[in-house]
């Protein structure tokens, strides 16, 4: 007798078959962004900060993404300075919107604005939760 297709694996035995590994995340990052003229023109480091911070998303923590010195020199950056001129360039391009300003002993916290911000309890959010993503980085609609 064949073996039923839509047979379901039980989790506990998914990591045995091959493929089914559950450590690793994925960025979701739709193709219609990567072929915008608006991500042609963004600044390298723009850029790679954008997929660092986006690679941070894990689908229910947007708004309470973090941009902050003391974890990405140890991701390839060399300068502060240049950290927070990539940081502007997506908060003013609208790529990044700003959640929470940071204030003293505070960091802000940074939403990727293709995907809707997230309730995020206990972190003092400057802006509500969104149903819809803003797409706030297309110039044309």
């Amino acid at each position: 007798m064949p073996a039923n297709p839509a047979r379901r694996i039980p989790a506990h035995k998914r990591p045995k078959h091959k493929g089914r590994q559950i450590t690793h995340s994925f960025l979701r990052l739709p193709h219609y962004i990567l072929e915008s003229e608006e991500f042609a023109a963004l600044p390298g480091n723009a850029a790679k900060l954008l997929l660092q911070v986006a690679a941070k998303f894990r689908g229910s923590n947007n708004g309470n993404l973090e941009i902050v010195w003391s974890e990405f020199r140890n991701r390839g950056w060399n300068s502060e300075t240049t950290l927070q001129a990539a940081r502007s360039a997506l908060v003013d391009g609208g790529w990044l919107v700003c959640t929470r300003h940071p204030q003293k002993r505070r960091c802000g916290l940074y939403a990727i604005s293709w995907e809707p911000i997230d309730e995020c309890e206990g972190k003092c959010l400057e802006i509500s939760a969104e149903r819809v993503a803003s797409n706030a980085w297309r110039k044309t609609h």
